[in-house]
């Protein structure tokens, strides 16, 4: 065998954590060793030309009717496969599973399923129960990015404990570096130089919580004059949030960016993240970009954030859904700049120690090889 040619797939090319992670793995795998490709259901968007950027084969099915199983993308994603010599796909979360897992199987190529988020709270259905348990039976190996996602696999689909592992997601400790120059987004829109800059960086959906990040700094908005909320992002609920700043009269001192690239200038200019989540959340890639950059986050204690954050030493934890607590953490970072800049810096240095994008990459390229081998074995 010359180099190890690996697919990654999934279903769609908006911007968001997989597809960001996917991106950052793509810029150090070991090239020399490894050739990846990267394709996706739906069409190139702004995601296929950032890895074509890279010097990587992207394929775009151009289909939407993958929601729906279609045996005519099966069969596709099969010859795709065949066509690039592909030796092991990684695919991620469900669809991807769905079609990645069948696909190889009918190529004889092995399958990695990389599980980002949580089951047990939104997976209701008897039949997707069913059809996660077999596809996840059927994979050569799982990769939860927390250990709060492979105990909810675990108890949600009772596999072998074996079959699944752990690899946190990673950061490009290089591109999110506090010591670099980076352009000042305050002056674009229109805040202060000396203003509380609190920040939510996400996809706006119910599970994020933002809605109780808002109520938060509405607690604050007399006490602080100088305080302000900038919500990058968008979703199903940005029209709800913006009416709800309305009726709480902070519309005035919230901006809503939507969805923005030059996410390492934001960092640079807040002074406090907020990660409100209520549920589903398996490992924010922003709560570890943040951290790179120095940035002191208060984040709640749902999926694996518990486990990158130390309370009080790396961040502050607060209950999800209790506005009132996430305003008292505020109003300590606000109030203790001594103890959010000690954070900041504890919290890069974590990140540099534990979650580099680099040592993120030799855990997968070793599993690729362990997966390899085994199957070699066979």
């Amino acid at each position: 065998m010359d180099k190890i040619n690996i697919l990654h797939i999934y279903p769609n090319s908006q911007t968001g954590g997989i597809q960001n992670q996917i991106l950052n793995l793509l810029k150090v795998y070991d090239r020399e060793t490894f050739t990846p490709h990267v394709c996706c259901f739906g069409p190139k968007m702004e995601m296929g030309r950032a890895v074509e950027g890279l010097g990587v084969d992207f394929i775009a099915f151009n289909r939407e009717d993958y929601r729906n199983f279609s045996p005519r993308l099966l069969m596709n994603l099969y010859k795709l496969i065949k066509d690039r010599h592909i030796h092991i796909i990684r695919s991620h979360n469900y669809r991807a599973n769905l079609y990645g897992l069948l696909a190889g199987r009918l190529a004889g190529v092995p399958v990695i399923a990389s599980v980002h988020n949580v089951y047990t709270d939104k997976d209701k259905s008897r039949k997707r129960k069913m059809i996660n348990r077999l596809l996840f039976k059927i994979a050569d190996s799982l990769v939860a990015v927390s250990d709060a996602i492979k105990n909810d696999v675990l108890s949600y689909l009772k596999i072998d404990p074996l079959k699944i592992t752990v690899i946190y997601n990673g950061v490009d400790t290089v591109r999110f570096d506090p010591e670099k120059t980076f352009k000042d987004i305050r002056e674009e829109l229109s805040i202060g130089k000396d203003d509380i800059l609190i920040g939510f960086i996400g996809r706006l959906v119910n599970f994020k919580g933002v809605e109780h990040l808002i109520k938060a700094v509405a607690l604050l908005k007399d006490e602080f004059g100088g305080m302000k909320l900038l919500i990058v992002g968008d979703g199903p609920v940005a029209d709800a949030l913006q009416k709800k700043t309305a009726a709480l009269n902070i519309s005035g001192i919230t901006l809503f960016t939507g969805n923005r690239n030059d996410i390492p200038d934001i960092l640079s200019s807040i002074d406090i993240l907020a990660i409100p989540s209520v549920g589903e959340e398996g490992f924010p890639n922003i709560l570890v970009e943040a951290m790179a950059m120095g940035k002191p986050v208060i984040a709640t204690t749902v999926g694996g954030i518990t486990e990158v954050i130390e309370d009080r030493v790396t961040g502050l934890l607060v209950p999800p859904g209790e506005p009132l607590r996430l305003a008292a953490a505020l109003k300590t970072l606000i109030t203790n700049r001594e103890l959010s800049s000690k954070m900041g810096l504890d919290a890069r240095r974590v990140v540099r120690e534990k979650f580099g994008i680099r040592a993120t990459a030799e855990k997968w390229e070793s599993v690729y090889k362990t997966v390899l081998c085994r199957k070699d074995s066979e």
